[in-house]
């Protein structure tokens, strides 16, 4: 948080992490069908599962970082309520913090949509 406008920049690690795994997860599947060599398909496997709980590991910070929009959503309107802001600045504030939380809340989806898979498939999750 600087100052008025927060900026999600765990949400956007955990999009990177998401992406990463997709792609950990596409390049083991393409692997497997083109008949790599089995210790690379071994080392892909391992590190897919990794990236998959690592990501989901790092849901935690998302929804840490959810806490923290609302919390500075709930001080914004204290301070208008109060009188300390005007209405202009108050408009651009809660609009800088719902595009946080547009974000972190489509991180989370991303993140619930991962979870299920890894509950759906976990006899082809291996560590």
């Amino acid at each position: 948080m600087r100052g008025t406008r927060f900026i999600p920049y765990l949400s956007y690690i955990g999009f990177g992490l998401a992406a990463l795994t997709i792609m950990v997860h596409f390049s083991f599947r393409w692997g497997i069908e083109q008949g790599w060599d089995m210790g690379i398909l071994m080392l892909l496997s391992v590190f897919n599962a990794a990236s998959l709980l690592f990501t989901l590991f790092w849901g935690v910070f998302g929804v840490l970082e959810f806490a923290l929009i609302w919390k500075q959503n709930q001080r914004i309107n204290f301070r208008a309520r109060r009188g300390a802001i005007d209405a202009e600045e108050h408009a651009r504030q809660i609009r800088n913090v719902k595009r946080s939380m547009i974000i972190n809340i489509s991180y989370l989806v991303i993140l619930l949509c991962q979870l299920g898979y890894v509950i759906l498939n976990w006899d082809e999750i291996d560590i």
